[in-house]
């Protein structure tokens, strides 16, 4: 379930980055659906990223994280 999510995510990426990058060459503006999926993305993305990044702080820390194996 994990790698279609991954496939998802990396096919509306490119699909966002290619639709506006088309667009500002044209110097056409965005769909609305263009612009929401690409903050959509932006802020799963960045949600994502601090999240993992509070887990390795938290294991940095030596404070133990539920669902992840200890280390020696």
């Amino acid at each position: 379930m994990l790698e279609f999510s991954v496939f998802i995510y990396g096919l509306l990426t490119g699909f966002v980055l290619i639709s506006a990058e088309q667009n500002r060459r044209a110097a056409r503006p965005n769909p609305a659906m263009v612009t929401a999926v690409g903050w959509g993305l932006f802020s799963m993305s960045s949600t994502l990223a601090i999240l993992c990044g509070a887990v390795g702080v938290a294991l940095l820390f030596g404070v133990p994280v539920p669902g992840l194996p200890t280390l020696p």
